[in-house]
């Protein structure tokens, strides 16, 4: 049991030292950058170069005792 909490402490301090790593770097190297472009309030998500809202159509749905 104490082998399983090892490995847990292990890996939990693992990816708890990665992400702050990660966080540092950004710091450093790209101080302006906040993140907008990423889900900003001008967030669209597109597929193959089209907003897929725009042409969401209800009428497309499939349920289980269509097929």
């Amino acid at each position: 049991m104490f082998v399983v909490f090892l490995v847990m402490f292990i890996v939990t301090a693992l990816i708890s030292w990665s992400w702050v790593r990660g966080i540092d770097y950004m710091k450093e190297n790209h101080p302006n950058y906040k993140g907008e472009d990423f889900l900003g309030d001008d967030f669209v998500h597109t597929a193959s170069g089209r907003d897929m809202w725009d042409d969401y159509d209800e009428d497309t749905a499939h349920y289980e005792g269509d097929f």
